[in-house]
């Protein structure tokens, strides 16, 4: 009895620890022979800018109407990090380590943190690739209730009543994050 309290006392005291070293920024995505030009429309994107979209006077319309105002400065507030950051108390940004490759929605902020995933899906000849990614952590935004939601329908979002019946997949959207690969 005393081994399993140990051992579960062990996984627990872990957890965080293996949790938080599970993502790896989107600079991995980004290498020459993986996603360099989703990744570079990902940076011009509202999503790559989502969290400069949080200081003062930026985007003034657009956080009058969602009821916020516009001369705060957001970018400490912590309810506003779950969807302006990637990682947000996972091992991505926090305010102790504000590193600036988990500012914005980035690529794990929508497909998972990637350090397992990421060399099973440089295996383009793997078999039962898709099965193996899945396990591996790797999410397909647009499969079942979409990954956006988590965001966009957020009760800490101020625009959640905007986009009850979007399809994110709709090409008038994709600018948002980047275009879909073909």
């Amino acid at each position: 009895m005393i081994r399993f309290a140990l051992v579960m006392a062990a996984l627990v005291l872990a957890a965080p620890l293996a949790y938080a070293a599970g993502y790896t920024g989107n600079e991995a995505c980004a290498a020459a022979d993986c996603h360099p030009k989703l990744y570079e429309a990902w940076k011009k994107s509202l999503h790559g800018k989502s969290f400069d979209l949080l200081k003062p006077n930026v985007r003034a319309k657009e956080k009058q109407a969602a009821g916020l105002k516009p001369a705060v400065d957001y970018t400490g507030d912590k309810s506003c990090m779950k969807c302006h950051v990637t990682g947000w108390q996972e091992g991505g940004y926090s305010f102790e380590k504000p590193d600036g490759k988990w500012k914005g929605v980035g690529c794990e902020a929508c497909h998972g943190a990637a350090q397992v995933w990421n060399e099973l899906h440089t295996n383009k000849n793997l078999q039962h690739r898709e099965r193996k990614l899945k396990q591996a952590g790797l999410m397909e935004p647009f499969k079942g209730v979409t990954v956006c939601e988590r965001c966009h329908r957020d009760v800490n979002s101020p625009y959640k009543d905007r986009h009850e019946d979007r399809d994110w997949t709709e090409g008038k959207w994709t600018g948002t994050y980047h275009p879909l690969p073909e």
